[in-house]
């Protein structure tokens, strides 16, 4: 399970987990263009394969990188696509190119802590330019993971380190979510353990960052298609090997991204919605990509036991398939619009042990979790995530903060 906490200080929020597809497609989306990007769910980067973690639910792409206004340029597959954070992290074992380091006006160079439920990724921040599809972001910050020459973690940086491929679960994740920074006005100030100066690779210091050094959603710094992305992916009725898809840049600015009958649910200062799940009223809710499951509070539902008898541990786990539904309203002023969602949790551990490889679960699901650090905190009873299998059969837009849209201004859902 992976979720975002420093991304919990303005509402980006990525657990991990598996969940059930199901729904219409709110409009035929033309999948050619110049803004358009394949995406793929399959098991992940050769790495896991042969260690054995095989990913479930975890939608990846291919990003270019460049040396800043060169030509010098590395392909990275396999990076994690997320709408719940923002801006691009690569893990370092896999890059081949000598990136500058980003620096502040001191000339210290600037890292991060980047926390999630179950651990945390270090590293310096690096210039590059991103390319994907045929859009460019120019001389960006990219958080690079695990870098050789900053191995001392400082001690603010806590929990399970996610340094590496296979503890990652990719190759890098890139954060297309619905806000600008990936920390926001929480980190403008020092004592979050979340960005840090360093005047030497083993000397670094917990400090605040002003936004505009922070880690940059990269579709905003795009020329065109900037306002938002679009992900399109195909039904999964339960499980499949693989599963291809487009990321779509833009909503509203070309023939291919208009938002047709889509419903559009804002969000508030926090990045969420409302979700009203047999009745109770989950105003900690949220949609997200980069959660490989449905993650909601159920007693009523079986949870298979964590020991070494499942391969599912923790995760739901009913005697039969049962048939589910919630409505998902939007929490922005004066919105309220709501769309209603049905979708099937199964047997995860049966899920596992009778296909060998399951890449794409439509009806993987888990309880909420209650976790707290670096002072967020949400409360798993008043918890719903929307993870990777609502994008299954559907369109799913995500629109960023402060950008105009054909619908509005950002932040929002829409699908």
């Amino acid at each position: 399970m992976r979720a975002n906490l420093i991304g919990a200080l303005i509402g980006m929020f990525c657990l991990v987990g598996c969940g059930g597809g199901g729904g219409s497609v709110g409009t035929t989306i033309p999948t050619t263009g110049s803004n358009v990007q394949a995406v793929t769910v399959d098991s992940g980067p050769a790495v896991l394969a042969s260690s054995g973690t095989p990913s479930v639910n975890t939608l990846y792409t291919t990003v270019t990188i460049c040396v800043p206004g060169t030509s010098t340029c590395q392909d990275i597959d396999h990076i994690q696509v997320d709408t719940g954070s923002s801006g691009l992290r690569i893990i370092s074992t896999v890059l081949t190119l000598s990136l500058p380091v980003k620096k502040d006006s001191s000339g210290n160079v600037i890292a991060e802590c980047v926390h999630f439920v179950d651990g945390s990724s270090w590293g310096p921040l690096r210039q590059a330019d991103i390319k994907i599809a045929s859009e460019t972001a120019s001389n960006l910050s990219v958080h690079i993971i695990g870098d050789a020459a900053y191995q001392t973690v400082p001690a603010g940086c806590t929990g399970t380190a996610e340094n590496s491929v296979t503890a990652f679960g990719a190759n890098g994740i890139l954060g297309v979510g619905p806000f600008i920074q990936d920390c926001g006005s929480g980190c403008v100030q020092a004592g979050g353990a979340t960005y840090y100066t360093c005047t030497s690779t083993t000397a670094c210091t917990d400090s605040g960052m002003p936004l505009a050094m922070q880690i940059t959603n990269p579709v905003t710094a795009f020329a065109t298609d900037n306002n938002g992305v679009i992900i399109e992916l195909p039904a999964v009725t339960s499980t499949a090997a693989s599963v291809s898809g487009s990321l779509i840049f833009g909503i509203g600015t070309q023939g291919n991204n208009g938002l047709g009958s889509a419903k559009v649910l804002t969000l508030d200062g926090a990045g969420a919605l409302t979700t009203t799940y047999k009745n109770q009223t989950l105003g900690q809710s949220f949609i997200d990509s980069g959660s490989n499951a449905y993650y909601f509070p159920d007693s009523s539902i079986k949870t298979c036991p964590n020991d070494n008898t499942t391969r599912a541990p923790g995760f739901y786990c009913p005697a039969t398939a049962v048939n589910l539904s919630g409505t998902l309203t939007g929490n922005g002023v004066a919105n309220g619009v709501s769309s209603s969602v049905n979708f099937t949790v199964a047997d995860a551990n049966g899920l596992f042990s009778t296909n060998a490889t399951v890449a794409a679960a439509a009806t993987l699901a888990a309880p909420s979790t209650s976790v707290s650090a670096d002072g967020s905190t949400f409360n798993g009873a008043d918890t719903f995530d929307w993870g990777l299998p609502l994008y299954y059969g559907r369109n799913v837009y995500t629109a960023i903060e402060n950008q105009n849209t054909s619908a509005g201004m950002g932040p929002y859902f829409a699908f």
